[in-house]
């Protein structure tokens, strides 16, 4: 009998446990659809820095925001991506305000790093130029690729070896209607030592 009992008290132990993991669930989602997207967008970024960190790792970004020649970039935004980096790092997305553009940053284990390490310094691609430098006193290498056998800029990337971690911020051409007269809407792209300055502010998370 007093197993019976027993049994019974850890069933409704049981009950009362998933009741609150589905309340708590209900309050989590409603809570998400009244964020606003970009919110929404930011709490998947806050979940993964969580993941990350929970494995002893530490994250790094660019704050809330920041201006490039003039223009704004905001974020960071992140989602499903995060902890599921195999050997551990986060993602995160930065968006150029008023246009269809953005700055990239992840940020790998060493693990991690060691997975994609040929294909992000040495890739398979035509055009590709790099040149060593110096960001807040470390060496970082910036590589280009450009389009075709032309002068235009595809795409460009900066690889920062920060010790345990190892920071990749990465920009693409995007062609649109004009910004500041340009029909690039990156100015990352349009000139890219400003990637060397935006990633001098690079910095740990939360700072």
């Amino acid at each position: 009998m007093g197993n019976i009992r027993a049994l019974d008290l850890l069933k409704l132990a049981a009950a009362v446990a998933a009741s609150i993991v589905v309340v708590a669930g209900f309050a989590c989602i409603s809570r998400s659809l009244n964020d606003s997207p970009e919110e929404q967008a930011y709490g998947y970024f806050l979940r993964d820095v969580a993941t990350v960190e929970a494995m002893g790792l530490p994250v790094y970004w660019l704050g809330r925001e920041f201006t490039v020649d003039g223009l704004g970039f905001r974020g960071p935004y992140g989602g499903g991506f995060g902890g599921e980096v195999e050997g551990g790092g986060i993602y995160m997305t930065y968006l150029l305000e008023g246009a269809n553009s953005s700055l990239d940053l992840t940020v790998y284990s060493r693990e991690a790093w060691e997975l994609v390490k040929d294909r992000m310094m040495n890739p398979r691609l035509p055009g590709i130029e790099r040149r060593t430098v110096s960001v807040a006193g470390r060496d970082g290498e910036l590589l280009f690729q450009y389009a075709g056998a032309g002068p235009r800029l595809n795409a460009l990337w900066l690889v920062l070896d920060l010790g345990d971690v190892v920071a990749v911020a990465e920009a693409h051409s995007v062609i649109g209607s004009a910004v500041q007269g340009s029909p690039e809407l990156n100015p990352l792209i349009k000139n890219p030592d400003l990637l060397v300055q935006v990633m001098q502010d690079l910095r740990p998370y939360p700072q």
